[in-house]
């Protein structure tokens, strides 16, 4: 027998889909809201929340958006990335990794990609933008060695958890928030950059937003080429 309907979450989709006619991306917002909501949660203990681990969760799992969405849109055979919309490589250990155009673009070179809306909240408040391409580029060589995912960041700011079990959040989140507003695929990568957007409001007193963009686009870029 299905599970009544939640009369809250029906008023809420209807509500979205009265306002997608002037703001296409109103069910991405309202995600960020959730997505904020759930992992300062997540991340909280009788300390607080640990602010460092909040963003790279959220760049991992915007990473990681990108990549789904890359995958989603190949299988309906709606990507927009060409003939290289998605690649993939092996490295020694026979570990697979996804790379290419449908990956890059919401991740990197779009208008609204994570990178452009990330770096614009850095940038709105006077921060300095972390080297992307460097980063990139370590991803890259780092493939197959043990600083794969490894987020190179200044001492003092650890996070407690491995990029990888910041992916187990990713389908519990999906199937909650992103599936039930839902939000299209093409703007899963949108709705968790709005909630970094949301936390470097919120945290910009304990954790600069320069190190906040750093943390994110360090684990966001190597996160969108693993392959769970």
């Amino acid at each position: 027998m299905s599970q009544p309907q939640d009369p809250a979450l029906i008023a809420l989709q209807r509500q979205i889909q009265e306002k997608q006619v002037s703001d296409p991306y109103i069910a991405a917002k309202i995600a960020a809201g959730a997505i904020v909501e759930r992992i300062l949660s997540t991340m909280s203990d009788d300390k607080g929340v640990h602010v460092e681990s909040a963003f790279a969760a959220l760049g991992s799992l915007a990473g990681y958006a990108c990549q789904q969405r890359a995958l989603k849109e190949m299988k309906n055979n709606k990507s927009t990335g060409g003939e290289d919309a998605i690649i993939t490589i092996s490295d020694e250990q026979g570990n697979n990794y996804y790379y290419g155009n449908g990956i890059n673009q919401p991740l990197l070179e779009d208008k609204l990609s994570v990178w452009s809306l990330v770096g614009g909240a850095v940038q709105s408040h006077g921060g300095t933008l972390p080297d992307v391409n460097a980063i990139v580029e370590h991803t890259t060589a780092s493939i197959g060695t043990p600083e794969f995912g490894q987020p190179r960041l200044p001492e003092g700011h650890p996070i407690r958890y491995t990029l990888m079990q910041c992916l187990e959040l990713w389908q519990p989140l999906k199937t909650e928030i992103l599936d039930n507003l839902p939000v299209p695929a093409g703007d899963w990568g949108m709705a968790y950059a709005l909630a970094i957007q949301s936390l470097m409001d919120q945290a910009k007193e304990v954790l600069s937003p320069s190190i906040a963009g750093l943390i994110v686009m360090e684990c966001a870029i190597p996160m969108s080429k693993v392959k769970l």
